[in-house]
């Protein structure tokens, strides 16, 4: 029969016991990996083909839509077949819809000039020569032999008249190194910068005047 004197000695020691269990059981568990994060940079070796953008035009580049599998802060690859990998410790630095929207004003401004191009919705006010850029990304990811994959379509819109007045669709491709997520998103930044060349040709190529 436990005594008095027992059972006392036994409470004071039960917290120190419980400490050492949980400090013991903590140490068991394998350390977390670090994050890692990733962001997508504007092209410095753009080029202007085609004509000039017409004398006055403003031009929205947004909103940017992507596909539901990336639309999160982990980086989503392809695997073989249908499958997909989502990389838990390697993250976006952003959303990458506006990851993307910043990087294409950024190089669209490069190529007809800073004065005329703005984010849109954001900071644009639309007038008659205003248009609108907007881009549905079909495909944005890193193929299983580390090719970066762009798929999309983008509309150029007149904004006053709410007129569509041109459909485009395009699809890229930049080798890479399977698996190095970071070979993959300058890969994307190349293509992204290839594409907004092809964004700027077709705003040249159309009648704003």
């Amino acid at each position: 029969m436990m005594t008095l004197k027992k059972y006392l000695a036994l409470v004071k020691v039960a917290p120190l016991l419980w400490l050492l269990f949980t400090l013991a059981a903590c140490a068991a568990l394998p350390g977390s990996a670090p994050t890692n994060f990733y962001i997508l940079k504007p092209a410095g070796d753009l080029k202007m083909s085609g004509g000039a953008l017409a004398e006055g035009v403003s031009v929205g580049v947004g909103p940017v839509q992507i596909p539901g599998y990336a639309d999160r802060p982990q980086i989503v690859t392809f695997d073989q077949g249908s499958a997909i990998e989502v990389h838990d410790f390697d993250h976006w630095a952003e959303p990458l819809p506006e990851a993307i929207r910043r990087v294409l004003t950024s190089n669209v401004s490069s190529l007809l000039g800073a004065a005329r191009v703005f984010p849109y919705p954001a900071d644009f006010r639309p007038d008659r020569q205003a248009v609108q850029v907007a881009v549905n990304i079909i495909d944005i990811t890193q193929s299983s032999d580390g090719r970066a994959v762009l798929s999309l379509r983008w509309h150029v819109r007149a904004l006053y008249d709410n007129v569509v007045l041109g459909r485009f669709v395009k699809s890229y491709e930049a080798p890479g190194t399977p698996g190095d997520l970071g070979s993959y998103a300058e890969g994307l930044s190349g293509l992204l910068g290839r594409l907004s060349e092809d964004i700027a040709a077709s705003l040249a190529d159309l009648d704003l005047s």
